[in-house]
């Protein structure tokens, strides 16, 4: 007997199934081929969706039925537009040439086939093949276009005094729909449309990119990768990097399990608001450190005071002087009650101070400290205490020790 008939005698048929096993294999075929890659959205971005459908939709029906015109309705392809604009805003579909080129497309598909198709049914699937073509073409899909075209044609024929009309509404209403969807996203919702893929400059004003994408994705690996898969990827650019990235992350965290509380320094020297600059100067230089967390008398972050924050009091000196002169001019007190240059350590620090937590974990601190550039990071418990301070040459010897064991352990383990 051979081996491929021993494989089917084996595999057990739907038929021989206890009865009790059909339910299960009916519910994880149902989740397998129907419900798997489907669209989740959080709760907040489910209000959020709905708010802005509302307000769009209801904002654009006044703005139309106030024009003085003859038909000033919606049209249907609209609300299909409205769920891809607040649903999906980060989509290439969403962006405002896609919905503005693909209304255009749609109106001049349907009408021309309305016109030359005697067909109904034909000048209809010629209306939405010709409007796919274009849209593709010209990089403006936007999949209401195609019930646009098709509700042109099913509403057709048009005299030539009715197209311009149609053609009016047609633009007055994708006109108004992307203005309105514009300020709704941005100022209410408070969300980055339309999406912008400039990635955010580097923190030393150079013209290399950020340390955490020196070693990732690149614009030629995506676009090799697209060609690969030969179909259309509903998802923009960097942000496909960034899901590259957070993805990298959390295998970082499973492997290396380290959280701030393991790396960060726990003796942290501290200054108060009303601390004198000369004495704050003599901190930093005595324990060779760059930087102050400023804390209240309840011991509680309220800022932070660093180098720069002395050297930029300098740059603003107007006299000719060379560098010690003018660090000391600073570093002296006035004499008397008024002064016109800083005196105290909270008229130079910044009060905006990005802060973790001992929970927080490695591979999200690294991601923070190489897109803002930061040197130091302090840690704070839940009453905005400090309880420790981060740095740079933290995490290096952190990853360096975490990497030394790794490739001691791997080594170990060979025969």
């Amino acid at each position: 007997m051979c081996a491929c008939t021993v494989l089917v005698r084996l595999r057990p048929s739907s038929a021989s199934l206890p009865p009790s096993q059909v339910p299960k294999r009916i519910s994880a075929w149902f989740h397998t081929r129907v419900l798997s890659n489907t669209l989740s959205l959080s709760s907040s971005e489910r209000w959020k969706a709905s708010l802005g459908a509302l307000l769009c939709l209801a904002t654009c029906g006044l703005l139309l039925r106030s024009l003085p015109l003859d038909a000033h309705w919606l049209l249907a392809p609209v609300g299909a537009s409205v769920v891809i604009l607040f649903v999906q805003f980060h989509s290439p579909l969403a962006q405002p040439w896609p919905l503005l080129g693909s209304y255009l497309i749609a109106t001049v598909a349907g009408l021309a086939c309305s016109h030359w198709v005697t067909q109904p049914a034909l000048a209809a699937a010629l209306a939405v093949a010709l409007s796919i073509w274009l849209m593709a073409w010209l990089n403006c899909v936007h999949p209401p276009g195609g019930a646009l075209a098709l509700l042109l044609v099913l509403n057709g024929p048009y005299p030539p005094s009715e197209m311009v009309a149609v053609s009016e509404l047609i633009a007055i209403n994708a006109g108004a729909l992307l203005l309105v969807a514009l300020l709704i996203n941005r100022v209410l919702l408070r969300r980055r449309y339309p999406h912008s893929s400039t990635p955010p400059g580097p923190g030393h004003r150079t013209e290399d990119r950020r340390p955490i994408e020196r070693m990732g994705l690149t614009h030629t690996d995506l676009e090799s990768a697209v060609k690969a898969l030969n179909t259309f990827v509903d998802v923009q650019e960097d942000e496909l990097v960034e899901i590259y990235n957070l993805a990298v992350d959390h295998a970082f965290g499973r492997h290396v399990a380290l959280n701030c509380a393991d790396i960060m320094s726990r003796d942290v020297i501290t200054t108060h608001f009303d601390t004198e600059l000369a004495q704050a100067w003599k901190l930093l230089r005595k324990h060779k450190i760059k930087s102050l967390p400023v804390v209240d008398r309840f011991d509680r972050l309220i800022g932070i005071v660093t180098l720069a924050d002395f050297l930029r009091q300098i740059d603003n000196q107007a006299t000719p002087k060379d560098l010690a002169t003018m660090v000391q001019v600073l570093l002296r007190r006035t004499p008397g009650p008024s002064a016109e240059k800083p005196e105290v350590v909270g008229q130079i620090m910044s009060p905006e101070v990005f802060t973790a937590t001992p929970q927080t974990p490695l591979s999200e601190l690294i991601r923070q400290i190489s897109d803002r550039a930061l040197p130091h990071v302090p840690i704070i418990d839940e009453r905005r205490k400090v309880v420790g301070m981060v740095t740079q040459s933290d995490l290096l010897v952190a990853l360096y020790k975490s990497l030394a064991l790794g490739q001691a352990s791997h080594a170990a383990a060979k025969p």
